[in-house]
């Protein structure tokens, strides 16, 4: 909270021109404590390395000889298991239906009326 120089409490600025007084002493023990703390915190860090126990075995690889191998054996499951949804190589290739290959979309207009058809029909 900043000190209100305005305030009518007589006590109140008598505290605040405490505070004016001892802030300084204060704010440099603050950083003596913040110096002292981080100089701590870098003295662990150097004894002890962050990740020291690596419970799940992650462990970081090169991966650059990875682009010459076959990828192809990546989209291999186990025996008994399918893919839920189709990979990324289908989504270029729209299904054809019946119905799309015999028909003409219609253009913009005529959609337009057959909504407002739609729309008279349900009123």
């Amino acid at each position: 909270m900043k000190p209100t120089p305005q305030c009518s409490n007589s006590a109140c600025l008598e505290r605040q021109r405490e505070y004016i007084l001892a802030k300084p002493a204060k704010d440099a023990a603050d950083a003596d404590a913040t110096a002292a703390a981080r100089a701590k915190m870098e003295a662990e860090a150097e004894e002890f390395p962050i990740h020291g126990d690596n419970e799940w075995n992650i462990s970081v690889v090169d991966d650059s000889g990875v682009a010459g191998k076959d990828v192809g054996s990546l989209d291999t499951l186990p025996e008994g298991l399918t893919h839920e949804l189709p990979s990324a190589d289908g989504y270029s290739q729209l299904p054809a239906s019946e119905e799309t290959s015999n028909h003409q979309l219609d253009d913009l207009d005529q959609l337009r009326k057959q909504f407002e058809a739609l729309i008279a029909q349900n009123s």
